[in-house]
């Protein structure tokens, strides 16, 4: 029975090896267009962040970074490991700057928010 835990311990360090290897070769995506987006980071942990599912980059903590994207309607969705992610649609508009500032919850919810000033 020993033999069997051990096994199962290692096939699960194994597991976590490979997935932490697949996330951090996920690459970022070259988007450009006439309008765009600023996300300030006010968590305490990083984030990465997509633009229709196109991965634009990752932010450390209370960092903030502006991409060149195309106007229209849009998704972004940020993500972080230990929380729920956020994702809403935003309109973006020629020559102009979409700023979201995202936040960890105060709700008991671990989850990652648009903050409203």
């Amino acid at each position: 029975m020993k033999t069997k835990t051990n096994n199962l311990k290692i096939l699960v360090l194994l597991l976590i090896s490979v997935l932490s290897i697949y996330s951090s070769c996920e690459k970022d995506e070259a988007i450009s267009g006439d309008s765009y987006l600023k996300v300030i980071n006010d968590c305490n942990v990083s984030i990465k962040v997509y633009f229709d599912d196109a991965k634009l980059g990752s932010l450390s903590s209370d960092k903030n970074e502006t991409w060149s994207v195309p106007s229209g309607t849009h998704t972004i969705k940020a993500t972080s490991s230990f929380y729920k992610d956020y994702e809403a649609s935003h309109k973006f508009y020629s020559g102009q700057t979409t700023t979201i500032r995202l936040e960890l919850s105060n709700n008991g919810k671990s989850e990652l928010i648009e903050r409203s000033d």
